[in-house]
């Protein structure tokens, strides 16, 4: 885990209460040595080993996340050299599906089938990517005025034949004429994507997901809300941990990696927002909600 800005003042803190600690305790050391008086020198040597200790623990922990960095770096570069040559082979199946008339309904289907597959694939490998990118700082690249409002409607068309294929119905509301936010597009309909996928996901079918914005006057709250099997106590801590997963997760959406809700919540954050849950008990379903702020024209 990266260290934030409290973390790095904590360890200046220790590093500086160190060092003053064992300068202190040397000087008593050489008067003691100099006055011929060893009485106090016992609790003397142990504070020098003390504070040495202590600056021994914190140059160790500094440079085991220095090699976490590194760490990160590495598995981000695989994965965005990874991306590139995933994204040529799904071009390739889908040129292959246009030209596939031809070809015997199994062999067409098979394609399919690949295609979709090397789809699940390449966006975990995005996933991972951003993920470990949000570790090094910001991931936006690209942040513009847009419509919430439309953004949502947006992603939820891109999430029907899913819902369709799982038999759950997907609705739609916007409680404002329009959601002025401050974003990176492609970022926030990852976000978006992964919240509604998974209440597909997750809904006991024949099930219902509902998506609503609400506009408030300094901020908008994107809902999600499904009819779905809800999230267990033992499950709780697991929801924002990257890579974690629940006890049914492989049920229901077998190919997931854990980074769903972890990375929605890392891009919102980036942008200025918050990600909050709710589930009442299990069977009655979840609540996801994105809240960002707004932008207010004069």
């Amino acid at each position: 885990m990266l260290f934030t800005s409290p973390q790095r003042s904590w360890r200046l803190f220790l590093y500086g209460g160190g060092s003053v600690l064992l300068l202190f305790n040397i000087y008593f050391l050489g008067r003691a040595a100099l006055t011929g008086n060893y009485v106090p020198i016992v609790p003397v040597i142990a504070g020098i080993f003390t504070a040495a200790g202590l600056l021994v623990i914190v140059y160790a922990e500094q440079r085991a996340q220095e090699e976490d960095k590194r760490d990160h770096r590495r598995i981000a570069r695989v994965a965005h050299q990874l991306e590139s040559p995933l994204i040529n082979l799904q071009g390739a199946f889908e040129r292959l599906l246009v030209d596939a008339g031809s070809l015997p309904a199994a062999q067409r289907l098979k394609l399919k089938e690949m295609a979709t597959k090397s789809q699940i694939l390449l966006e975990n490998i995005r996933d991972l990517f951003l993920t470990l990118q949000a570790g090094e700082g910001s991931i936006s690249q690209d942040v513009r005025v847009l419509d919430l409002c439309l953004l949502v409607k947006e992603a939820v068309q891109r999430a029907l034949p899913l819902a369709s294929a799982h038999n759950v119905e997907l609705i739609s509301s916007t409680h404002c004429p329009k959601a002025l936010v401050r974003a990176d597009r492609r970022l926030l309909l990852i976000a978006l994507a992964h919240l509604i996928e998974n209440a597909i996901f997750y809904t006991m079918t024949p099930g219902l997901v509902n998506v609503a914005v609400i506009r408030g006057k300094k901020r908008a709250r994107v809902v999600v809300q499904d009819r779905g099997i809800g999230i267990r106590g033992a499950d709780v801590p697991l929801v924002d941990k990257p890579f974690a997963r629940g006890a049914a997760a492989g049920k229901y959406d077998p190919n997931g990696i854990g980074l769903g809700v972890a990375l929605s919540r890392l891009i919102v954050k980036d942008i200025g927002g918050s990600l909050s849950w709710h589930s009442k008990d299990r069977g009655t379903g979840t609540q996801f909600e994105i809240h960002l702020p707004l932008i207010i024209k004069n």
